[in-house]
């Protein structure tokens, strides 16, 4: 008889350790955590599931708009929490809770699509599939930074947010190709929904591999004495496109989304220190500290967030940032009944052109804005906010020209780039005015801000289309929801503009950068 002889795993992974190096073990741990961003395109496509819910399930669009609230509030609310989960715990942790979570939401889901259940589950199960997106999307950018960060740190920051807008671009096709049953719209749904449902489950398992994989590799280097410095060269960061993105946006969570506790790639960037930084800050703030104490280099954590918090200019930059998150969120999580409202059956031709202009803004705002702004002496800031004006003259466009003169790829063109624009180059005027020691708590209290901006369009949207567009009358001129676009037209405009003045004073505290 013979024995069994178990396979011990540990030996197999020194095997493959000692005959390939912890650069291309590092390498297949990020290419895992890219992929697994791969069907986080829903984040941009619930407007797949808005038309279902009003036809098939006679939803009222202020329901529907709680619905996106409601995820809304999961992927907010969840991110600092996922933020100590990963420092404290592991980032691995997170991958577990999403596929947890998904496991719970989908079921929920389908369960009342098929039995009609009472729409409040919808709105616990959106709240836990928030949930669930935030921490695949967070275990999936900070094992991508973790992994491949001391190598080429452009990369691996920015490749897993690019994936996320180009996967929607993929998944609406699929969707359009192997879904478009229209003679039993239920099934159809039901299929729609299991779509995402095992596509996000296998982005859990590949993104939980990822982790693991990184794990051991980093304590197989802490086994061997194996210092990171020996290894690190940047290919990337020699790369006159994108040098200044590699050192400016330093913390991997910075990316999209922050959280208290960031995991930092232990690299000194080349530009000034964060002593520097902080000397920038407002005179109102260096009231209450000495010279001696701003430039001292070792400031504590707590007193950095102070100043932060204290500072009159952050104000603004929030609710420049807050606002614009919130009306290309919400543009794009109601686009279905915007296109109703329009007198349009085509959903997918927008859906499709924001997804592609989402994906080339992030990629040419990645690879362009230091060239740029070194080459022609424009800011970052002022980039930004010409996104921020355009977006919001879209807005007044849309509420304003008659419907027969709408175009309306025009505007969805504009919210993709302004949307595209916050996440990838907001983070880098941040870094550029409160110093990187801090990018992770700063640009998760931006983000998370975020909230307030979506529940503001989102509310205000249910109201305007319970008043007017219901029962707008077939021979109407304008858009029915016009209140709407016109208020968040304002409200960008006014915040633009505001900004826009208040340059200069940006500007002085970090002229380097800018």
């Amino acid at each position: 008889m013979f024995m069994k002889k178990w396979i011990n795993p540990k030996q197999i992974f020194d095997q493959v350790y000692s005959n390939h190096g912890s650069f291309r073990l590092y390498l297949v741990a990020f290419v895992l955590s890219v992929l697994s961003c791969m069907s986080l395109g829903i984040l941009q496509l619930f407007s797949v599931f808005s038309g279902p819910f009003e036809d098939l399930l006679g939803y009222s669009q202020p329901i529907i708009n709680m619905i996106i609230i409601c995820q809304t509030a999961g992927l907010s609310l969840f991110t600092p929490l996922c933020g100590y989960i990963a420092d404290a715990k592991g980032i691995w942790i997170l991958s577990l809770m999403a596929l947890g979570g998904y496991l719970i939401g989908f079921n929920m889901v389908l369960a009342t699509v098929e039995y009609r259940l009472d729409h409040r589950l919808m709105y616990l199960a959106y709240l836990i599939l928030g949930c669930s997106h935030s921490s695949l999307l967070f275990s999936s950018l900070l094992n991508s930074a973790k992994a491949f960060g001391k190598y080429y740190k452009t990369l691996s920051i920015s490749t897993p947010n690019m994936m996320v807008a180009f996967s929607s671009f993929v998944q609406i096709h699929i969707i359009g190709y192997l879904f478009s049953d229209t003679q039993h719209p239920t099934e159809n749904f039901m299929k729609i929904i299991n779509f995402f449902f095992y596509s996000l489950l296998a982005s859990t398992v590949i993104s939980l591999s990822a982790c693991i994989l990184t794990d051991l590799v980093v304590n197989k280097e802490e086994e061997d004495g194996v210092d990171e410095e020996e290894e690190e060269f940047s290919n990337f960061a020699a790369s006159p496109l994108l040098s200044g993105a590699g050192a400016v946006i330093h913390s991997p969570t910075g990316s999209i989304i922050g959280s208290p506790r960031s995991w930092y790639v232990e690299d000194p960037p080349p530009m000034l220190s964060l002593d520097d930084e902080i000397s920038m800050l407002s005179e109102e703030t260096s009231e209450h500290l000495t010279a001696a104490d701003i430039y001292c280099s070792d400031l504590s954590y707590s007193i950095k967030i102070r100043l932060f918090l204290k500072d009159y200019l952050m104000y603004p930059l929030i609710c420049c940032c807050l606002m614009s998150i919130g009306a290309t969120e919400f543009f794009v999580a109601n686009i279905g009944s915007i296109v109703k409202s329009l007198k349009k059956d085509d959903l997918e031709g927008p859906l499709q052109i924001f997804s592609i202009t989402s994906t080339l803004t992030r990629f040419l705002i990645m690879t362009l804005t230091d060239y740029t702004c070194t080459k022609f002496s424009v800011s970052r800031l002022t980039i930004f906010l010409s996104m921020v004006l355009a977006c919001g003259l879209s807005f007044f466009y849309l509420s304003l020209a008659p419907i027969a003169k709408i175009h309306f790829e025009i505007i969805v063109v504009l919210n993709a780039v302004l949307n595209s624009a916050v996440f990838t180059l907001f983070p880098a005027i941040l870094a550029s005015i409160y110093g990187l020691d801090i990018l992770g708590t700063t640009w998760g209290l931006f983000s998370f801000a975020a909230i307030i901006g979506n529940l503001v369009f989102n509310l205000l949207f249910s109201f305007d289309f319970s008043a007017n567009c219901i029962p707008i009358p077939a021979q109407s001129i304008h858009i029915c929801s016009a209140l709407t676009f016109f208020t968040g037209g304002c409200i960008l405009s006014t915040i633009g503009v505001l900004i826009l003045c208040l340059q200069k004073r940006y500007i002085k505290r970090a002229p380097e950068f800018f």
